[in-house]
């Protein structure tokens, strides 16, 4: 199980990295819910590419997995990583990351991913 799922993650990445935004629905759930620092809560598909296509900082950049830990118990895996690029601002973005994904019918239905920058 923990190939696929660490596969399934490393293809969305893939295709959020690509901006392939047509590609976000084999991934997430019609009820996805995603939290994410700085951004309101994304309920549903249509907030979801209404965030990567218009909302997100982020205009060109790479992430990188680190690590990925699966609990054979639950549909669930969290991943550490990196994201390196620019913003739409022409500023470079490297940053840490951490995120936690819930399955539902094969697809994430919960998200919520934690940045290593001071917010508090």
């Amino acid at each position: 199980m923990r190939d696929k799922l660490e596969h399934f993650v490393l293809c969305m990445f893939n295709s959020i990295d690509a901006s392939d935004w047509t590609a976000l629905d084999a991934y997430f759930h019609p009820r996805i819910e995603y939290r994410r620092p700085g951004y309101e809560d994304i309920q549903g598909l249509e907030q979801l590419h209404v965030f990567y296509e218009r909302t997100r900082i982020v205009k060109s950049g790479r992430h990188t997995i680190n690590t990925l830990l699966c609990d054979p118990e639950a549909p669930s895996i969290c991943v550490t990583g990196a994201f390196s690029g620019v913003d739409k601002g022409g500023r470079d973005l490297n940053v840490r990351f951490c995120d936690v994904y819930l399955f539902q019918d094969e697809k994430i239905i919960r998200r919520e991913t934690f940045f290593s920058v001071p917010a508090v």
